[in-house]
């Protein structure tokens, strides 16, 4: 049985993505003090969690999307996108209106 290798890759990816994330982020909390890491946060709050949160909600959306209708096809503006470049327009546009509200939403004063 030799295994797909587009299914090999998705595997690496979906490990290698989490541990890599993992390693820079407690790179960044031991090597930072935790009071300048804390200001940061604070200060930049949307940018630091609100767009990552908006990226992660944004493939959930496409993969639940995708699962409930099979492949996903988009036409517009004279393109037509079906399959998998289907899924990056639609994370890219769904992770822009996110970004966009939050944006338009959060004072930084």
């Amino acid at each position: 049985m030799n295994p797909d290798p587009k299914m090999v890759i998705a595997w690496v990816l979906t490990l290698a993505v989490p541990v890599a994330t993992t390693a820079v982020l407690a790179a960044f909390m031991t090597f930072i003090p935790f009071d300048t890491l804390l200001e940061l946060v604070k200060q930049h709050f949307a940018a630091i969690v609100g767009l990552p949160v908006a990226a992660v909600f944004a493939v959930f959306l496409v993969v639940v999307l995708q699962q409930a209708s099979g492949p996903i096809k988009f036409k517009g503006l004279g393109f037509e996108f079906e399959g998998t470049s289907g899924q990056v327009v639609l994370w890219i546009a769904c992770f822009l209106a996110m970004a966009a509200a939050i944006n338009m939403t959060w004072s930084l004063h």
